[in-house]
């Protein structure tokens, strides 16, 4: 191998390996079960955040998600989706909570996942999406059964401490 193929090729993992450490995410959740005595729904809260140290200031960020689960017994995905805007926590970070109902005693949907993209649009109005890999239609995928305590309340609060939540990449064309 030459000494400039040697270089280019030095430089290129450094390139690849400086923008992978620039983009992170996590997430954590809790869930509750309303009605101690008569069991009638869970509830989840999801934290969602993101981090990119290459992103100009004045760049806003959008959590796109779904529910993912069983409905009647077929594996669903994307339900109910909603778009949110996810505000600056900190510098190159941004976070936002959502909540929702996934499962009631009577319902025939269980939620078991959560879906979603980062929607980020730079100051000069371009975009992109961050969805963890380069398939088409691409996703990543939180697991709601890393939430292993579910207290019950008798209230809308959320008792108990957040779970951090698995993240997977789904690749789909």
């Amino acid at each position: 191998m030459t000494l400039i193929a040697r270089n280019l090729l030095a430089l290129g993992l450094l390139l690849t390996s400086t923008s992978a450490l620039a983009i992170e995410q996590w997430a954590d959740g809790r869930a509750v079960l309303h009605s101690c005595v008569y069991a009638s729904s869970y509830e989840a809260e999801v934290r969602m955040s993101y981090r990119n140290y290459t992103l100009p200031w004045g760049t806003s960020v959008y959590l796109i998600h779904g529910w993912g689960g069983q409905s009647n017994g077929v594996a669903i995905d994307w339900d109910n989706t909603q778009t949110v805007a996810a505000p600056a926590s900190a510098p190159w970070t941004w976070t936002t909570t959502v909540r929702a109902t996934i499962s009631t005693r009577s319902g025939t949907k269980w939620y078991t996942h959560f879906d979603y993209v980062w929607k980020v649009v730079l100051p000069d109005g371009s975009e992109f999406y961050e969805k963890g890999n380069g398939s088409t239609l691409g996703y990543y995928s939180a697991n709601l059964q890393d939430i292993t305590d579910r207290p019950c309340t008798s209230d809308s609060n959320f008792i108990g401490p957040p779970f951090a939540l698995t993240i997977t990449s789904i690749e789909k064309w």
